[in-house]
């Protein structure tokens, strides 16, 4: 029995001209092109795909599990100190120099209305996060890791939130029996930090 490849077997010209060659399989490229091209046709692009999806950073405050959006995330660095600034609101820990620039760090405990409580320097990092053309460091009591969170899967903040001002909260999301509340990074990051 043959298979379908060997059934399709090209029989080279005598001539053995490469164009001679190329003339006799152009009509089975043409094939494999409409195979290609039907291939794509029928996957979903990427915006597609990503529309499906939120590709979030999640972070533990007072051991509840919050996340924000990866592209809104630069890097995440090991919580060494800061300098504190003068006269700068309560959230606003104080200042870092990361590779020659001048980061404020906010607590976003104290910033959506949580208890403060002390960093565990052993697992506590800071997420440097980009919104509205400014670039700030949050400190978190840990990270915990990179996800997909399917959009049907987050729900609009509930009416009554207890703990956290509900300005800050996009949504939240549940994941195997998990909690995700989504931050707002750019109403969390708030125009005082300027101050810093």
């Amino acid at each position: 029995m043959q298979t379908p490849d060997q059934s399709k077997k090209i029989v080279l010209p005598s001539s053995g001209l490469a164009e001679d060659i190329l003339a006799s399989v152009a009509g089975s490229q043409d094939s494999v092109d409409a195979q290609i091209s039907a291939v794509k046709a029928s996957r979903p692009s990427r915006e597609e795909v990503s529309v499906d999806s939120l590709h979030l950073v999640s972070f533990f405050l007072n051991r509840e599990e919050y996340a924000v959006d990866i592209s809104q995330v630069q890097e995440i660095i090991k919580l060494s100190g800061w300098t504190r600034v003068p006269n700068a609101p309560l959230h606003v820990k104080g200042v870092i120099n990361l590779r020659g620039r001048i980061i404020p760090i906010v607590d976003p405990k104290l910033k959506i209305g949580l208890h403060e409580s002390p960093l565990d320097g052993r697992n506590a990092r800071i997420i440097i996060v980009e919104a509205g053309g400014r670039v700030i460091g949050m400190a978190v009591d840990s990270v915990n890791q990179v996800l997909r969170l399917p959009t049907d899967a987050v729900e609009p903040t509930p009416d009554t939130v207890t703990g956290v001002d509900d300005d800050y909260i996009k949504g939240v999301g549940k994941l195997s029996g998990r909690i995700i509340i989504l931050l707002n990074v750019e109403k969390v990051l708030g125009k005082d930090e300027k101050a810093a």
